[in-house]
């Protein structure tokens, strides 16, 4: 089953480290709430193995939608506008079929930020030990507790 993915699931240092310094970023981070744009939402998304800062935020290189099961990664760049400082961003990892390796639209990982520019972000899930299991998944991305995007993706042998 997937738990046995999961018990082996390599939490990456971005996320642990996101992780731990979320409860913070929400105690002290101030929130704009003077702003009169419209509710936060995202642009863009894209996803790929890696990231790259240039000087418009963060990049995918590479991007794709299907990937092989030995990908070391799969890496999410999201460029939002409206959002202030502060605006906490979701993405919840869930593979919708796998066959065996685990029931219909099981999530995988969880995991919140604060976006650091206010402009754009980036989420990643770590490979597991055995791979990641063929199948269908998708990653939501929240603003707040708003569904903002969903993204499709699939994990095929080469």
């Amino acid at each position: 089953m997937f738990e046995d993915y999961l018990r082996r699931w390599p939490r990456g240092q971005f996320a642990a480290i996101a992780e731990a310094n979320l409860a913070k970023i929400r105690a002290t981070a101030p929130v704009d709430r003077t702003s009169t744009a419209a509710s936060p939402r995202v642009t863009d998304a894209v996803l790929g193995q890696d990231k790259l800062g240039t000087t418009n935020g963060l990049e995918i290189v590479n991007p794709a939608t299907v990937f092989r099961p030995d990908s070391p990664q799969i890496m999410c760049v999201f460029k939002v506008e409206g959002a202030g400082l502060g605006t906490i961003a979701r993405s919840v990892w869930i593979a919708e079929d796998v066959g065996k390796a685990a029931p219909p639209s099981y999530k995988i990982y969880e995991m919140s930020l604060a976006i650091p520019f206010g402009n754009s972000g980036a989420f990643s899930l770590s490979r597991p030990d055995k791979g990641f299991p063929v199948g269908s998944y998708r990653l939501e991305i929240y603003l707040g507790e708003k569904l903002a995007k969903t993204l499709k993706f699939g994990i095929r042998k080469p």
